[in-house]
């Protein structure tokens, strides 16, 4: 864990509480249920929501989101109004930690670097030739310091 150890405790504290993909996984959600002609337009206000400084003012821009394409994508607002506040827990963190909490998934990005590894080896002769290049793609990876 080294010098991540302590945002990591906190963040899995919080784990009950906090989507850790719950912006990607919910804009995708909702821009699904909006026909491709018209994403453009919404995802641009959609994210803005997320990128609004503090939890008042994202809160006053998802109301006037609601408002304004409430009743044309009704099936788009259910998808966003579902786990609502737990889109928006990030606020609860210092803000120069929010930009890593929004779009680091660290298991998600761990498993795309031993894959990157592995999908260059065509056969791996035995079990162990496989382990040991997963185990040493995974001892190889350094986390990068957050500024606080």
């Amino acid at each position: 864990m080294g010098r991540m150890g302590g945002f990591l405790r906190s963040r899995n504290s919080l784990r009950p509480r906090l989507v850790s993909a719950g912006r990607s996984h919910k804009q995708r959600n909702v821009l699904h249920a909006i026909p491709r002609r018209e994403r453009g337009e919404v995802q641009a206000e959609l994210v803005g929501i997320w990128e609004q400084p503090t939890k008042q003012e994202a809160v006053a821009q998802l109301e006037a989101f609601k408002a304004k394409y409430g009743k044309r994508y009704p099936e788009a607002l259910r998808s966003l109004a579902e786990q609502q506040e737990k889109t928006l827990t990030f606020y609860e963190f210092p803000a120069t930690m929010h930009r890593h909490m929004q779009t680091t998934n660290a298991i998600e990005s761990l498993w795309s670097l031993v894959r990157q590894r592995t999908d260059q080896i065509d056969v791996f002769t035995t079990e162990t030739s496989c382990l040991t290049i997963v185990w040493a793609t995974i001892q190889d990876i350094r986390l990068h310091k957050l500024s606080l």
